[in-house]
């Protein structure tokens, strides 16, 4: 009996795993260490595209601002009608394109600062501006508002600064412009009409005590037709 049932499942998984296909990919520098070394930061990143995804990229062009080896970009990309990846890293662009070669994707090896690709009806960019030295950043925001459709979304995403002191120290020595609640708001209020603020812990979102917050979402709509000036309350 146990040998026949043991058959009978096997028989039926070879038939369940012969329907996947042969699809294996092989995971970058970044991602591999992440997975090895914090498997569980994977769940929260992944949740972080998929709330970027569900906000802003159904029936649009996607852009996407560091974009690394593409982790999200099937997410971001499921019901776009095309995505662009940007990313500085030259590998990660190379593990990027060699994972995903959906004719829709496109990646390109690039510093995006004060560079236009388009007019796009979605930008996403997480885990990004915290790597903007603060002297360079305006240009981040005008760069984000270039390539804005009018009535496009864009979706930034960064750690909370009141999150820093329980940072790795890889992370610490990354992050050289961290950004508080009311500041990452009031960036976001330059480039759009409306702005969302959300907070983040592991895999939750929720509007819940900003200071509390481990990882900070500001999405933005209705494109600004000029970029406002920087708030005096957060000049240096």
């Amino acid at each position: 009996m146990n040998e026949d049932r043991k058959l009978d499942e096997q028989t039926l998984w070879q038939g369940v795993k012969g329907m996947l296909g042969k699809q294996q990919m092989d995971l970058g520098y970044h991602w591999s260490f992440n997975l090895r070394q914090d498997p569980k930061r994977l769940a929260f990143v992944l949740s972080r595209y998929k709330f970027a995804a569900k906000m802003a990229c159904k029936g649009v062009e996607v852009l996407e601002f560091g974009c690394s080896e593409g982790i999200g970009t099937p997410i971001l990309a499921e019901f776009a009608t095309g995505y662009t990846g940007i990313d500085m890293d030259a590998q990660a662009i190379i593990d990027a394109k060699t994972n995903w070669e959906d004719e829709r994707c496109r990646f390109i090896h690039d510093d995006f600062m004060g560079k236009s690709y388009g007019r796009f009806g979605a930008i996403v960019s997480l885990d990004v501006v915290e790597h903007i030295y603060p002297e360079y950043e305006e240009g981040y925001w005008a760069t984000v508002h270039a390539n804005l459709a009018d009535e496009g979304i864009v979706v930034i995403g960064t750690p909370n600064i009141t999150s820093a002191p329980y940072a790795s120290p890889a992370s610490q020595a990354g992050h050289v412009n961290l950004f508080d609640a009311r500041r990452l708001e009031a960036a976001m209020q330059r480039v759009c009409h409306n702005v969302f603020l959300f907070g983040i812990n592991d895999e939750h979102v929720h509007t819940g005590y900003h200071p509390m917050c481990h990882f900070l979402v500001v999405v933005g709509c209705y494109r600004r037709t000029q970029l406002q000036s920087p708030s005096q309350e957060f000049l240096a």
